[in-house]
């Protein structure tokens, strides 16, 4: 039986009556206040977690051709563009997919020849003092598992943030952006704000899209250009349960001109417990000038519910700081946890 809550005024733990899907992530002062108060600030020294199995440089020197995209690196012919708004559908075998739009057949894609190189960090804070490498993988986030039951879930997360300065330099690729994870790690849904050329595509430019990855194959809606100073807000919402698939909703959208890139998706098997209030991440960064000049990001009233179709908020005490050894040169990077700051 498919489980669903069909209120289109859903009612989440912070926010306003809404009528609309596309402004359903307004947040509010107390939820910021209560962060400010209970989270702590994580400097250079500190973090929660760091590299991964395999850092992304690694990944890509012995993969030759393969591309990076938010946490992994993969073959290109396993990234795929969907149309705005579209639904991935994977089934029950975790490969098989397919993409529909507004109920009518898209495409349908097999599984990835190749799995993808996982590199999002997955243990504790390495040393930061190493001399400069490559600039490749996650340099900072600001995260959070949840401690939820075994039939329990993450069902709705949402932030807002600014676009940056742009860097002062070019040559890089970098991405801003929250989302939530699966306790198995293997996916992670992402409503992405990036500068610079990914497979997504883009230019010196910053532009947003949202992503459906896992450790097989990753979907993206299209990017759509926005500018700084302008506002994002970025979520991702349960829907609807039918057994152990869950539907999902993930949107990225620039609040002050109304462009947006968003996604359905359809995902078997899997419990979402890991929560991301803000994640920086760079490839191919050898400056600290190719970072956004403004040297900060600060992601607002992250919110966080469970227990669908209830939507009760999780406690707000969890948030935690993680700064990683990327490989690249060293920026003043610093986390201020307790308002959702990262600094580089």
């Amino acid at each position: 039986m498919r489980t669903t809550n069909k209120a289109r005024n859903r009612s989440h733990s912070t926010l306003p009556s809404q009528t609309s899907r596309l402004s359903r992530t307004g947040l509010t002062p107390a939820v910021t206040a209560a962060l400010f108060c209970s989270l702590a600030v994580f400097m250079l020294s500190m973090g929660s977690f760091a590299q991964a199995q395999m850092n992304a440089s690694q990944a890509s020197t012995g993969h030759p051709g393969w591309v990076q995209i938010p946490g992994e690196v993969i073959r290109p012919d396993c990234v795929h563009e969907i149309p705005n708004g579209a639904t991935v559908e994977v089934h029950d075998d975790q490969t098989t997919v397919d993409v529909t739009l507004d109920g009518s057949p898209v495409a349908r894609y097999d599984a990835c020849p190749e799995e993808a190189i996982v590199t999002r960090p997955h243990a504790h804070t390495e040393d930061l003092s190493r001399a400069p490498g490559t600039g490749n993988g996650r340099i900072e986030a600001d995260l959070w598992k949840v401690p939820l039951g075994a039939n329990d879930d993450i069902d709705y997360l949402a932030g807002a943030w600014t676009v940056p300065s742009f860097p002062s330099q070019n040559g890089a690729t970098i991405y801003l952006f929250n989302g939530i994870e699966s306790s198995s790690r293997g996916w992670i849904l992402q409503p992405v704000l990036q500068y610079g050329v990914s497979p997504a595509g883009g230019g010196d430019y910053w532009a947003v899209a949202s992503w459906l990855v896992s450790s097989n194959q990753a979907f993206h809606s299209p990017l759509q250009t926005v500018y700084p100073g302008n506002s994002v807000k970025g979520y991702m919402e349960m829907t609807a349960i039918s057994g152990s698939t869950k539907y999902w909703e993930v949107e990225a959208k620039d609040t002050t001109t109304g462009a947006y890139s968003y996604l359905s998706a359809h995902v078997s098997g899997q419990q979402w417990t890991w929560a991301y209030a803000g994640v920086l991440e760079g490839h191919s960064v050898t400056s600290c000038g190719q970072l956004p000049a403004n040297g900060r990001e600060v992601f607002k009233g992250s919110v966080v519910d469970h227990g669908f179709p209830a939507y009760r908020p999780a406690s707000l005490q969890g948030w935690d700081g993680g700064i990683y050894s990327y490989g690249g040169p060293l920026c003043h990077f610093a986390i201020v946890s307790a308002g959702g700051t990262l600094r580089f």
